[in-house]
């Protein structure tokens, strides 16, 4: 059947008239697509601006992440204050996102930084990945590196659906992604400690991760807390945000802004890493150019050639 199928081409190659192959040949070369001159010209790598640049500044990934995050957090607070959809004193970020526009906004805007997210997550991942590999270190912190990727992967999927599932139109999907972020990420964050405190001892970036992993687990704690406490109380009777309750309705919501923002700053603690690192993007090759002569129209000079073989 491979010799039927050797001198089908053959037949083939030998219907063609030999000015219209050369021809073919020609464009197929201009083109790129021959393998002669695949071999004789070295494949450019061509790239959208954004990858070309994080590709040789990959360390303002985490910046741009900490920035597309906490604008999507200020910019639907500034619009619905603007319209007059929230209070301008500290409400809950999600009551910021409950009517349009701000909710459209903030559900474009936090979507995106919830992929950029778990692209920082991913890339510390390899990064630990390699650097334990050629340290030799044992298998137990291979597990946890690879368990802190799997919990921040939770982390970002779960500020996705706090962007999509808005608080008071879905509220059970919006508590749980808020559940899903917070105590993903304060999981996500103490193990890129404990292995950063392991590895580097004390270092700077060490206790940086320290310190901010700590005032996310207090400020989630003071949140939590005290919103139960409002919740309960005002359920009660006892009062509203805006007279005997106001104290620990503001405990509640500038808490909540800031486990919001320090889980968002973890990632700036992987500034210094990425810019000991290089991005380099998955790449095709034809490995059958017959195919493409046969399968594609190849133009040039403003001509279409028919598919033949070559």
């Amino acid at each position: 059947m491979a010799k039927d199928s050797h001198r089908s081409n053959d037949a083939d190659r030998k219907s063609l008239p030999q000015d219209e192959r050369k021809e073919v040949i020609d464009l197929l070369t201009r083109n790129g697509l021959h393998p002669e001159s695949q071999a004789q010209k070295p494949a450019r790598e061509n790239m959208p601006f954004i990858m070309v640049l994080l590709k040789r500044r990959l360390h303002i990934l985490p910046i741009i992440t900490f920035i597309v995050i906490v604008a999507g957090f200020f910019t639907s607070y500034g619009i619905a204050v603007y319209h007059g959809h929230a209070e301008a004193d500290f409400p809950y970020i999600s009551y910021t996102a409950i009517y349009a526009p701000e909710r459209c906004i903030f559900s474009l805007i936090i979507n995106l930084g919830a992929f950029l997210l778990a692209a920082n997550i991913y890339i510390k991942y390899l990064e630990m990945k390699v650097a334990y590999r050629r340290i030799n270190t044992v298998s137990r912190d291979r597990i946890l590196n690879k368990i802190a990727l799997i919990t921040g992967f939770i982390s970002a999927f779960g500020l996705s659906m706090v962007a999509n599932f808005q608080t008071v139109d879905a509220r059970v999907g919006h508590y749980i992604g808020a559940g899903l972020t917070f105590i993903g990420g304060i999981i996500y964050c103490w193990m890129q400690t404990a292995l950063s405190i392991r590895y580097r001892r004390w270092s700077c970036i060490a206790v940086g991760q320290l310190v901010m992993s700590l005032v996310l687990s207090c400020s989630l704690v003071i949140f939590s807390v005290s919103k139960a406490i409002y919740k309960i109380q005002e359920a009660q009777g006892v009062g509203t945000k805006t007279d005997k309750l106001r104290v620990v309705y503001l405990i509640s919501t500038i808490s909540e802004w800031v486990t919001a923002v320090s889980l968002v700053s973890f990632v700036l603690t992987f500034f210094k890493d990425f810019r000991g690192l290089s991005l380099h993007l998955p790449k095709i090759e034809f490995t059958d150019y017959q195919k493409i002569a046969k399968d594609y129209v190849v133009r040039g000079n403003g001509q279409a050639v028919a598919p033949v073989m070559v």
